[in-house]
């Protein structure tokens, strides 16, 4: 008589689990895949895009700032902020002007990584400027309204990664992060370039593997910001209460500043149609003694100046940069005298 089969003989069973060298041997695999991932991740972070580029080399852009102060003896302008003044203005014609008009001589450089906001500006400050001690006499901070307040969504894989320090993650979690999933990825992308920069790596892949991907992206955006302009238009009414706006984060920003005896001004930028700027934003550089200089309407500045609707073009850089010279030449608060330790 055959011998009767039972289900459970095929089951897993001690006689033929793997031994624990065997899975140790799997995970070690798993795990060395992992870490050249890493490696090559950190290989290739810097020269993903043009911002990786740009982030990785503020180092020895403010180094060289600094360098050429104290040659020149010339007081430090830092054109600070995201896409706004990275495409807005134009260094060279700003000393050009300058000098045309008999403006005071600078030292400048533009800090402006793309897609940032003001909580990014808060901890970019601590990373690259306080953390070396290398300080501007005059922060020139671009930005529209939710750039500032405290509203603005955190792109928290970014922010860890190239913006804060490993020291200054505890600050992050006490002012943003309440929660633990967060908290635990802000380490993991603070530690890892293959966490922290896993969307531009994605994007890549796909702009790279997938015919008319970017097209296809484009093209969904122009679908829901035209969505919205209808619902403007047909003055639908918006279902969803917005929070109310507050500026914790820019006072932190100017607080450090201050600390340090840097003077920031701060300068809405032009867009095709004025844009409503919150008094409370003011109220807030004003209480520090900052000063906040309106560029939304600058004279013979026209909806051609700007590029895609959004960004200056070189027209509407060549308008803004002039008009900046003259801001710089009519405040002049440019006696740098000495700094506080």
């Amino acid at each position: 008589m055959a011998e009767k089969y039972h289900d459970y003989d095929a089951l897993p069973n001690d006689a033929h689990a793997p031994s624990f060298r065997q899975e140790l041997r799997v995970v070690a695999v798993i795990l060395g895949f992992i870490i050249v991932l890493e490696i090559i991740a950190r290989i290739i972070a810097p020269t993903l895009d043009y911002d990786r580029v740009n982030i990785h080399a503020f180092p020895q852009t403010i180094q060289n700032l600094e360098a050429h102060a104290e040659t020149s003896g010339n007081p430090r302008v830092v054109f600070f902020g995201n896409s706004l003044m990275l495409h807005g203005l134009n260094e060279d014609t700003v000393r050009d002007e300058l000098k045309s008009i008999g403006g005071p001589e600078i030292e400048s450089a533009k800090i402006t990584p793309v897609g940032t906001a003001m909580l990014d500006w808060v901890y970019l400050y601590r990373r690259y400027f306080e953390s070396e001690q290398s300080h501007p006499d005059i922060l020139i901070v671009g930005f529209v309204a939710h750039h500032i307040h405290d509203q603005e969504p955190i792109k928290l894989r970014r922010l860890s990664r190239h913006f804060v320090t490993t020291q200054d993650l505890p600050n992050l979690w006490k002012h943003e992060l309440q929660d633990f999933h967060r908290t635990t990825q802000s380490i993991l992308c603070n530690l890892s370039a293959l966490e922290g920069d896993q969307p531009e790596h994605q994007l890549g892949i796909l702009y790279s593997v997938v015919p008319d991907y970017r097209a296809g992206l484009n093209r969904n955006n122009q679908l829901i910001a035209s969505a919205a302009e209808r619902r403007a238009a047909n003055n639908t009414p918006n279902t969803t209460t917005e929070p109310e706006e507050s500026y914790h984060r820019m006072d932190r920003f100017i607080k450090k500043c201050k600390q340090h005896g840097v003077d920031v001004w701060l300068v809405p930028m032009p867009q095709p149609d004025v844009w409503d700027y919150n008094p409370a934003a003011t109220h807030v550089a004003e209480k520090h003694g900052m000063q906040v200089i309106d560029a939304r309407s600058i004279d013979g500045m026209t909806e051609s100046d700007f590029s895609d609707g959004y960004h200056l073009g070189e027209s509407g850089a060549e308008i803004f940069s002039r008009w900046m010279a003259q801001q710089i030449s009519n405040h002049r608060p440019l006696d740098k005298g000495p700094r506080p330790e």
